[in-house]
């Protein structure tokens, strides 16, 4: 099945937008959540922190969101339905780029992109809707996120140095190979 990727341009009422905001809100903080835990296993510590710090965040937003549909009547879709350009929501971190050494800058590096995804996502909705209440709305949710992209993460990301990359170690295959010449160089022992 082919996803039709779209920019948000076709969320063109209230109900749809509120659908989207929280189909978004809600697999962000279960995304979150998902990371946490594996860097939890992995114990990495501070990256689970800040996966959990996130979820934590989304969770809020979720409980704001719901209260905002609580009497509006949304429509229903299928997960390949949202207007997503991916078939994932954009404030949810791609499970492909996550590995278990992941440093701390990276997970927040992520973070930043999803939450700039997001903020597109409603400027998109923004750009190309008709309704003045969907165009209101939009607008408000992506300075929401813009505003969710910056506050707060000074603390924790205070020198933005370089990112910790972890290196694959020398192949096993290479090290076979240098120990099969290195005993090529020693006199044969028998017996």
């Amino acid at each position: 099945m082919t996803k039709n990727l779209t920019d948000g341009t076709t969320v063109q009422t209230v109900h749809e937008l509120l659908a989207h905001a929280l189909a978004m809100e809600t697999e962000a903080a279960e995304r979150y959540g998902e990371l946490a835990d594996q860097m939890q296993t992995h114990r990495r510590t501070a990256v689970a922190a800040i996966f959990r710090r996130l979820e934590i965040a989304e969770r809020n937003h979720l409980v704001d969101f719901t209260a905002m549909c609580e009497d509006v009547p949304l429509p229903h879709y299928a997960p390949w339905d949202f207007k997503w350009r991916s078939n994932e929501s954009p404030e949810a971190i791609d499970i492909g780029r996550v590995h278990y050494h992941l440093s701390v800058r990276e997970a927040l590096q992520l973070a930043l992109e999803h939450e700039h995804e997001a903020t597109e996502f409603y400027a998109g909705v923004a750009d190309t809707a008709q309704a003045p209440d969907v165009i209101a709305l939009a607008r408000q949710f992506a300075l929401m996120k813009n505003a969710n992209t910056l506050a707060g993460w000074k603390p924790v990301w205070p020198n933005p140095g370089p990112a910790i990359r972890w290196q694959a170690r020398t192949p096993i295959r290479h090290c076979v190979r240098n120990s099969h010449a290195r005993q090529a160089n020693r006199p044969r022992q028998y017996f």
